[in-house]
């Protein structure tokens, strides 16, 4: 019973020292991406990892509420690594939804009313390895530990600015019409004077 809570404690240590050297920021840095209703918005990221071992990525995921969409993750369908530094210790993938490469994407349902929001976090579970997983002689017993990251962000569902012009459009009739309706107005009133 002793072995096993030294273990778990040196686990935990294990997870906090290397808390301070690993990274990952979601890009954009602000959280914030948008789109249209019917489309999609994802992520990319920046990790950097500056331990003595080799970080993978192994999946992602989202929470959040209220949802405006469903979430996609990228992350599990590639193979992410980074470490030890200085040899790769920086792994840089904008968001291309096309290539599936970055975090993940955050498909907006179509019925999604104009300006809708979505506020959660992004989470990224991740392995140390003392080796590299990329090496053919890889030995999974070189497991250090796991852990996870997060990062709020928030998905808007914008109109187009074609939208916004037939949105306008109408406004912008009733104003010409009433100004019309009030010029026609004042040259009547002259001529009955």
């Amino acid at each position: 019973m002793r072995r096993i809570a030294l273990t778990l404690i040196l686990a935990a240590f294990a997870v906090c020292a290397h808390a301070d050297n690993l990274q990952l920021t979601l890009v954009p840095a602000s959280g914030d991406v948008g789109g249209t209703p019917g489309t999609a918005a994802g992520c990319g990221f920046t990790l950097t990892d500056t331990t003595s071992n080799y970080i993978v990525l192994n999946d992602s995921y989202f929470i959040g509420s209220p949802i405006y969409g469903s979430y996609l993750d990228y992350i599990a369908s590639q193979f992410y690594v980074a470490g030890p530094a200085p040899e790769s210790s920086a792994v840089i993938e904008p968001w291309n939804q096309s290539a599936l490469l970055g975090v993940g994407e955050f498909d907006l349902y179509a019925t999604d009313p104009l300006n809708s929001v979505t506020t959660g976090t992004i989470f990224v579970d991740y392995s140390l390895f003392s080796e590299d997983p990329n090496n053919p002689n890889f030995d999974p017993g070189s497991f250090v530990s796991s852990g996870t990251f997060s990062d709020s962000v928030k998905i808007t569902a914008t109109p187009e600015p074609s939208t916004w012009m037939l949105m306008l459009l109408p406004l912008v009739g009733v104003l010409l019409l009433a100004g019309r309706r009030q010029s026609d107005g004042i040259k009547a009133g002259f001529l009955f004077r």
